[in-house]
């Protein structure tokens, strides 16, 4: 079974590949990958988690430590501290609270490669649960402040003390964390988005929705706005005016002259942008992943995608949306006046479901369709399946807004009834 997808495995509570066999399956599997020693877990606030956590243990045996709500990012942070052989992540990220998943991650804090997922699933594929199996699963209470440590010696000697940031915790992972960091940092904290119940995770807010937040910190006169993510590994900004922030404008103000990494999403303002100003910008996948495997290779320290996910100099092995923004707010004065000519081309990402996902190149007269949106006044035409969810991105960049919104919503009209018909 082909469990991994762009980010980690996803999919519905107690449906293949989340029903507890294969969940215990799983767990023997990842055992036999990651050798005797800890293994530690964090999960997101879907109420599917501490059932996931204990399937999975007791497939995996041995010493497992449960950190219980965290950032996915935390356990990274965590893992690459020096704990622990590896490390299990539940959550789904951005998708709604009917989803779950896991996310891997390695000693080092980094996510496996496709050629380690692939070694999980084929050991997965043949591994029994062993009923006989010792489990030894600690409960930790500590993990929130051990990421709250690590979270501020990241950013040791800065201080908010004359900001107030509103904070969008999607009610999700971050709920606790978030605002605890900024008020550890001094800020004056408006929080919202902090009541989880385990079905309102990412529902109409954070990082997804970030137009509730914009509203707020514009009613609360505030400084900066963060939006967050299911997961916390996300991260999208509001300035003080109420304006939207995306990975491309971070990438922009944080910019370095060694170098910047985005994905085939990433809006060609960013990249004209950077070579005027004669840094280097190469394109991965999407999937902070592959952003990262670029990253390594140019040795260069700063990639992300338009969602959120960042890489910053010097940070954690996986992307951190608290650790973005702090790093933001630690690099300019005034975030609103340096991006004040921060200007994107318009552009329209257009997400559809499909109900298979034949590859692109064989859905009749896409490539022509594709073609005529050039002519007709698209700049840049981007279709990729979610390697996530049953959805086809479309992405349509243009000479105007209403020129993209048009060309976007057509061509995906058009690709949806293609692939219905075959």
């Amino acid at each position: 079974m082909k469990m991994f997808g762009t980010d980690g495995i996803r999919g519905k509570w107690g449906e293949a590949p989340l029903d507890v066999s294969t969940l215990r399956g799983l767990g023997a599997a990842l055992r036999e990958f990651f050798g005797d020693g800890p293994i530690f877990f964090v999960r997101d606030t879907r109420e599917s988690g501490p059932e996931m956590v204990e399937s999975l243990a007791a497939g995996l045996g041995g010493e497992v430590i449960d950190l219980g709500v965290l950032p996915t990012p935390a356990l990274s942070a965590i893992l690459a501290d020096g704990k622990g052989v590896g490390g299990l992540a539940i959550t789904a990220s951005h998708n709604p609270w009917q989803d779950n998943g896991v996310k891997v991650l390695l000693s080092s804090g980094r996510k496996p490669s496709v050629e380690q997922e692939a070694r999980i699933e084929g050991e997965g594929s043949s591994s029994t649960w062993n009923w006989g199996a010792t489990l030894r699963i600690r409960q930790v209470s500590t993990g929130l402040e051990d990421y709250l440590r690590i979270l501020q010696d990241e950013v040791r000697g800065f201080w908010l003390h004359d900001y107030k940031i509103a904070v969008d915790c999607a009610n999700g992972a971050a709920y606790q964390s978030a605002p605890q960091i900024l008020e550890r940092l001094g800020a004056k904290v408006h929080a919202i988005n902090v009541e989880p119940d385990g079905k309102n995770i990412n529902l109409n807010c954070g990082a997804v929705h970030p137009e509730h937040l914009a509203k707020v910190v514009v009613e609360q006169g505030c400084d900066l706005g963060i939006c967050l993510d299911g997961d916390a590994d996300r991260c999208v900004l509001i300035d003080r005016n109420g304006r939207i922030l995306d990975g491309d404008a971070i990438l922009w103000l944080l910019r370095s002259s060694q170098g910047v990494v985005g994905t085939v999403m990433s809006n060609a303002a960013l990249e004209r942008r950077l070579e005027e100003e004669g840094i280097p910008f190469v394109r991965a996948g999407v999937g902070d992943r592959q952003v990262a495997d670029v990253l390594r290779t140019k040795r260069w320290g700063l990639g992300g995608e338009p969602s959120g996910h960042i890489l910053v100099p010097g940070g954690f092995p996986s992307g951190d949306g608290m650790l973005t923004a702090l790093k933001c707010l630690q690099h300019s004065q005034d975030i609103t006046a340096d991006l004040a000519d921060w200007q994107p081309d318009p552009s329209t990402l257009v997400n559809v479901r499909v109900a298979t996902k034949p590859p692109l190149e064989e859905v009749p007269g896409l490539a022509k369709a594709q073609e005529q949106a050039i002519l007709d006044g698209g700049t840049r035409v981007l279709l990729r399946y979610s390697g996530t969810e049953p959805k086809l991105r479309v992405l349509v960049e243009g000479k105007d807004q209403a020129s993209a919104d048009r060309l976007a919503n057509s061509l995906a009209d058009f690709v949806v009834a293609a692939i219905a018909r075959l």
